[in-house]
This record gives structure tokens, C-alpha cells and sequence, in this order.
């Protein structure tokens, strides 16, 4: 009696989540400018967690002594609690960058000012990138570009469903003095470990990496109101619209 009680029980829980929508489709009570509610916002990738993917793709091994000791942690920590920070600290930098592999993505953000949306071609164009662009980090009194590859190829946002193109353009039109903010997610793929490299005032630690993934935000939201397909088919679309544009 108990084994039918407890199939009839299983069954009557596989009718109801056939039954339920997938979450894709749910109707929720989000703010209607979030056209993209099932993955929020991931976090940034930190500027130690650079630094050490500097150091592996050049082969040059971490200064983990200069960064402990670099850090709020050990500055703050009493005299007599000093040593044990240090080793504490130590030993976790060298396991995270043990374990460390370059397949992991970085993930970094930056304000970017849109075009007027094209309601012929179905996009947007990123008015910020330009040749030359590339995002800073600074750790531990060192200075490093990460570099996209081929970022003027991405310059053009595919968006055609018109209601997510209106979304972006009223958040850009509400948020006039807090630009929209692109996250990038990029797969680093070399340093030139040899010498800094001088841009504008400043010397930097070049890191190439490829633009795997892109989201578009509101600065108020954490969910996007566009993500990147990264498919092969917009390509070719894209260059020729910035071949026209150019």
C-alpha cells in the first residue's frame, strides 16, 4: 500500500511540472524594461584575478610577496596578527593561481552612448568603440590593458524585436546623464610579458583577449535588456553595415 501511495505521489508531481510553463515563458512582476529576466547580472572579474592571468599567459611568475602585502587585509592587520595573515594570504593567492586555467572567461564593464536605433538593418551602433579602445585595470601599483580583439567588428548590436529596441532606447533616453553599460565577456589570449606598453599617459601590461559574449544594461538594472547571439551568421551582416558606415 505504501509503494502505490508513494508512485501515485511521484506521478502526480510529473503531471504538474508538465503542466507548468517553462521558466522562460512565466509571467513575472519585473520592471518592463528587463528583457532578458532569467540570468542576472554576473559579477566583474577583479583586478588581482587580471593580474594573474597576465602573469600566466606571459609566463612571468607573481610578485605574491609584493601582493600580500599590497593588500587592505595585511595593512590592516595588527602587529602581532601580521605573520599569520601573510602566510594565510600567501597560501591562498598561490592556490588560486594553481588552480587558475585560461580557458576562464573575463568579465568587465564599461558606458557606452548608442546610435539611434535602425529600424532597416535591425541594430545599433556602439558610438564609443573606437580602434584604439581597450580597459584598464590596476593592481598592486601595476597597470594593465585588456585588449579586444577585433572590436570595431563588434561594433554593431543585432536587435530585432522592436520592443527590446524601444527598451534600449528609452533607458538611453531616461538615463541621459548615466550612460548604458556593456558588459563584455572576453577569453584571454596573450601578454606581452617583455615591457609595458605606453598609451596615452600611462604604461600598461597588454593582455589580448577575445570578445566572446556582450550584454547591454540599464545603469539601475541588473537584468539586460540585450545580450549578444555571438553567431557566425551576423558576421557577415555586420561587417557590411560598417563597411557603409565607414
Amino acid at each position: 500500500m505504501k509503494r502505490i501511495i508513494y508512485l501515485g505521489m511521484i506521478s502526480l508531481i510529473l503531471c504538474l511540472s508538465a503542466a507548468a510553463p517553462p521558466a522562460a515563458w512565466a509571467q513575472d512582476t519585473q520592471d518592463p524594461l528587463d528583457y532578458s529576466a532569467q540570468e542576472k547580472k554576473p559579477g566583474l572579474t577583479g583586478p588581482d584575478y587580471v593580474a594573474m592571468i597576465f602573469s600566466k599567459l606571459a609566463g612571468k611568475a607573481p610578485d605574491f610577496e609584493s601582493w600580500v602585502r599590497g593588500t587592505q587585509e595585511f595593512q590592516d592587520a595588527a602587529k602581532p596578527e601580521k605573520t599569520a595573515v601573510r602566510e594565510r594570504l600567501l597560501k591562498d593567492m598561490k592556490s588560486a593561481y594553481n588552480l587558475l586555467t585560461l580557458q576562464e572567461p573575463i568579465t568587465i564593464e564599461t558606458q557606452v552612448k548608442l546610435s539611434a536605433y535602425s529600424a532597416s538593418n535591425s541594430g545599433f551602433f556602439v558610438e564609443s568603440f573606437k580602434p584604439d579602445t581597450f580597459f584598464p585595470v590596476r593592481y598592486n601599483k601595476q597597470s594593465y590593458a585588456i585588449v579586444p580583439q577585433e572590436i570595431m567588428e563588434k561594433q554593431w548590436l543585432k536587435v530585432t524585436e522592436l520592443a527590446a529596441a524601444k527598451a534600449i532606447d528609452d533607458a538611453a533616453l531616461n538615463q541621459s546623464d548615466k550612460p548604458l553599460t556593456l558588459l563584455l565577456t572576453l577569453v584571454p589570449k596573450y601578454a606581452d610579458g617583455s615591457k609595458p606598453a605606453r598609451l596615452g599617459d600611462e604604461s600598461y601590461w597588454l593582455i589580448s583577449a577575445e570578445v566572446k559574449k556582450m550584454a547591454l544594461y540599464s545603469p539601475d538594472s541588473s537584468s539586460a535588456l540585450w545580450e549578444s547571439e555571438d553567431t557566425e551568421a551576423d558576421n557577415a551582416k555586420r561587417q557590411e553595415l560598417l563597411n557603409l558606415r565607414q
